[in-house]
């Protein structure tokens, strides 16, 4: 009868690679016949969506987005604040070697820097640079070994294995349709003339067949009212979203994330209220994993006192998720206008965007800094330049308390800003606070040597005639009962039996083991 072995299938994820790769879209727009004409350039922002990735032999082909917002001083009497919003699409690659068709992608875009050049009153240059960091994860399925069956005469070792596997993988999409309005108070909105959004995972968890998703889309919202004055609202929506992964449980581990795939604002007015309400409408698209810690013993060697087996082994590297952590930190600084520019009354809008430039993987830490890009836009004291804008970058540092976490391990940080407020200070400086959020996953990259077949070579028994009746053995350093008896083409269990061991997993160095050669036969 043949031999096999007894395998149990385990999926597993082997990161193939991480790249990062610059692009620039750059265009020029004509301003629209109803926008005034452009007197100067005050904030001009953006932000990506990525409408479509698709991972093919060693790349990754990205379609997005980029929605700029370029709010002006109007070339009119007061210079009122007007925006150009402009979209533009782009189609980037980029290149990782072993990436496969069958294989997913992660991307995300970080915006570095926003130029917009007046070209003439009705024509604008804008220019946006930005980082495309691509990952291609391969996430597949192994069959670890757990004994071997077909015949009575086999040696088996088997050795205890706790690795986090990956229960399922999925990825769903959530449509947000939702009315906001000014407060009692407040301004009535007119004219839309920028929004930000972005989503932000709060938690998740596994559930029977399901993971929830819960989040956030953020917003901030820069108005204007029927008589031109400006009006800001921020605020979150949130949002629940269940993932179908039928194999998910109770229990088990699970990260999430979401991004903004599309999205638009309108006006709309039931006739009910006395303001105008602010309609957004936003896809979001939400991939969430689920994991548990599998633990068993794995066969890892054999052998057959009566034939010989050939044994064939693989080396899986494998890509553990072991982590997730998170921490936030408070900027506290002043925003401060450059002498000889207009001074402070009043501010209308505030803007916080952050960037990592560095993640530090510690022992029992994971750490990260950045600087903060905050820009204020403010009314002035000067009728003849009334709307002008003040920018600064702050840096923080940031620290995640991740125990177990070692400095050989990666890491995927997600940093965005979670609550933003300000107080002028006379007429030159703004005082700021921006608290940040920072969510941490930390993964290790382990090795597993797994026997993926054997095989009975040799059915006839061995020749022991030219073996000494009696062999004296002693222990050297590095040798188990196992690795004797392999070696003499016995078994443990005689070994014992013969020796008076009464722990065959404790031997010493220099002990003396007798081997007969009967024991063998």
């Amino acid at each position: 009868m043949a031999v096999e072995l007894v395998k149990k299938p385990l999926k597993v994820c082997r990161i193939i690679g991480e790249e990062v790769s610059g692009t620039v879209v750059e265009e020029d727009i004509n301003v629209p016949d109803i926008n005034p004409d452009m007197h100067k350039i005050l904030y001009p922002s953006a932000r990506v969506f990525i409408k479509n990735s698709e991972t093919i032999v060693d790349k990754v082909i990205i379609d997005g987005r980029v929605l700029i917002d370029v709010l002006y001083a109007a070339d009119a009497e007061g210079r009122p604040l007007e925006s150009l919003n402009i979209s533009a699409d782009f189609t980037h690659v980029v290149d990782i070697v072993g990436a496969m068709p069958r294989m997913k992608e992660q991307v995300d875009v970080a915006i570095q820097y926003v130029e917009c050049q007046i070209i003439n009153s009705r024509k604008v240059n804008v220019k946006v640079i930005m980082d495309i960091a691509c990952a291609v994860e391969d996430i597949y399925e192994i069959e670890i070994p757990l004994d071997a069956k077909g015949s009575d005469y086999l040696q088996v070792l088997r050795e205890p294995l706790g690795i986090k596997g990956i229960i399922g993988v999925n990825r769903d999409k959530y449509n947000v349709k939702e009315e906001i309005q000014p407060e009692t108070g407040g301004l009535p909105v007119n004219e839309i003339l920028k929004t930000d959004l972005h989503a932000i995972v709060k938690d998740s968890k596994s559930m029977e067949g399901k993971i929830q998703v819960l989040g956030d889309l953020a917003y901030n919202i820069l108005y204007k009212s029927d008589k031109n004055e400006l009006g800001n609202m921020m605020g979150e929506v949130p949002f629940a979203q269940y993932i179908e992964v039928p194999e998910a449980d109770e229990g088990m581990e699970t990260i999430a994330y979401a991004k903004v795939k599309e999205s638009y604002t309108e006006i709309s007015n039931d006739g009910e209220s006395e303001y105008n309400k602010i309609v957004l409408n936003a896809s979001i698209d939400i991939i969430g994993k689920t994991f548990n810690n599998i633990t068993t013993e794995v066969l890892t060697d054999m052998y057959s006192p009566k034939f010989e087996i050939s044994m064939d082994k693989k080396l899986y590297d494998i890509d553990e998720y072991l982590y997730k952590g998170s921490n936030s930190a408070v900027i506290k600084d002043s925003l401060k206008i450059k002498s000889g520019n207009p001074e402070i009354r009043k501010v209308f809008f505030l803007d916080a965007k952050p960037q990592i430039l560095e993640i530090k993987i510690m022992e029992d830490k994971v750490g990260i800094e950045g600087v903060v890009e905050v820009c204020a836009l403010y009314k002035s004291s000067f009728a003849g330049e009334s709307m002008n804008c003040v920018t600064g970058q702050f840096p923080y540092k940031l620290i995640i308390d991740m125990p177990g976490v070692r400095t050989t391990m990666q890491s995927r940080v997600n940093c965005y800003v979670e609550n933003m407020n300000y107080a002028v200070v006379g007429e030159n400086s703004i005082d700021i606070r921006v608290v940040l959020n920072a969510l941490a996953y930390v993964y290790d990259r382990k090795g597993k040597n797994l026997i993926t077949n054997i095989e009975k070579i040799d059915a006839s028994k061995p020749d022991y005639s030219a073996l000494p009746a009696v062999t004296l053995y002693i222990v050297s350093p590095g040798d188990t009962l196992w690795k004797i008896a392999k070696r003499y083409n016995t078994t443990v269990d005689a070994l014992a039996k013969l020796n008076n061991i009464e722990n065959p997993d404790l031997i010493n160095v220099g002990d003396k083991l007798l081997i007969l050669k009967n024991i063998r036969q």
